[in-house]
């Protein structure tokens, strides 16, 4: 700022100078830098509030940036753990078919590990087990049948079994087998299967058995018809109605006053009868039934004697039998063979105790 008057003092405003000179010197010093400061801070603050603007608008794009790489982030991260979850469930598949193949695996082994030390064992214990098979079935044959002849066939083959074990030491075993077969030999001989199929037999006859009166008339011929040629028509038509007459009805001479009359229909009855009786007998002979059993073939026998034709020599014959059948007992008790089984056990287990 120029402070020569002359400059003043030249200009053509030179009327107004003391308004301008009283104008500048009201304002002073510190108003000016008042003034300045005031519209350096308005600068300043305008710059900040711009430099703000532009701050938040780059904050806000960097927000809006680090909120979309965490939104794919954590689409990422869920298609992860859904393959993660897909892969556990295909490991988890693939252990359980691992383990249904460990499990299969593990029963051949047992099998064959059994198979191997079945295939190890030595021949003696074969034979042995070969014995104890045939002594159960023995002793079955006694419990369930009361089959006495059966249970002395298998007690003999097995003691014929141990006769070619030369290297078995099997003398007690045997010694046991010949005192069972011995208490065997020493009962009564029912040969109930025997009885059993004779009874089936008679069974099958009973629809072909002579009754006593024949339910079947054989055929009789005819008489001629009397004719005389000299005789007129009514005593010819007399004559034919006469002959008629005598030949509906025919007179039979029975021997025994007291044989029941029986009809067609009452002869099948009879010999259904007669098979229900004999079955009835067979099954009491199985169970062992004696009182039963006796009880049947002497009501069987009765109905032979009472409507069959007891002349004819298959009745005869029936009831032999039927009285031969009754004679005999049927309900025999009959031993066990425990000590042929305690023994053939016994050699079995020390066998195989050194071998555990």
């Amino acid at each position: 700022m120029n402070s020569d008057p002359s400059a003043f003092s030249d200009s053509p405003d030179s009327a107004d100078s003391p308004t301008l000179a009283k104008a500048s010197v009201g304002l002073s010093v510190p108003a000016i830098l008042a003034i300045a400061l005031a519209s350096l801070a308005l600068i300043v603050a305008i710059a900040a509030i711009w430099e703000g603007h532009d701050s938040a608008k780059k904050l806000q794009q960097m927000v809006g940036t680090k909120l979309g790489e965490a939104s794919n982030a954590q689409k990422e991260v869920a298609m992860r753990a859904e393959q993660t979850v897909k892969d556990l469930r295909d490991a988890q598949s693939r252990v359980a078919q691992l383990e249904g193949k460990l499990a299969e695996f593990q029963g051949q082994r047992v099998a064959l590990e059994e198979m191997y030390r079945e295939l190890a064992r030595a021949p003696d214990d074969w034979l042995l087990a070969e014995v104890e098979q045939t002594l159960n079935i023995a002793s079955r044959e006694l419990t369930l049948a009361g089959n006495v002849r059966a249970a002395l066939i298998a007690l003999q083959a097995a003691d014929q079994r141990l006769a070619r074990a030369d290297k078995l030491q099997v003398v007690q075993l045997r010694r046991a087998i010949t005192q069972d077969m011995e208490r065997l030999k020493a009962l009564p001989l029912v040969d109930t299967q025997g009885i059993s199929v004779r009874i089936d037999n008679l069974m099958a006859l009973t629809g072909t058995l002579p009754l006593i009166i024949p339910d079947v008339q054989a055929p009789v011929e005819r008489e001629d018809r009397p004719s005389d040629a000299n005789d007129n028509m009514a005593v010819r038509v007399g004559k034919d109605l006469w002959h008629e007459l005598t030949q509906l009805v025919r007179i039979r001479k029975i021997e025994s006053p007291e044989i029941a009359l029986l009809s067609p229909q009452q002869s099948y009855f009879v010999r259904e009868n007669l098979k229900l009786r004999l079955l009835s007998a067979r099954t009491a002979l199985i169970a062992r039934d004696e009182t039963n059993y006796k009880e049947d073939l002497k009501i069987a026998r009765d109905m032979l004697g009472k409507y069959f034709d007891t002349r004819a020599k298959v009745i005869s014959n029936a009831q032999n039998l039927l009285k031969q059948f009754a004679d005999n007992p049927v309900s025999i008790a009959a031993p066990d063979i425990t000590v042929s089984l305690n023994a053939i056990r016994a050699a079995r287990a020390a066998r195989e105790r050194p071998a555990r």
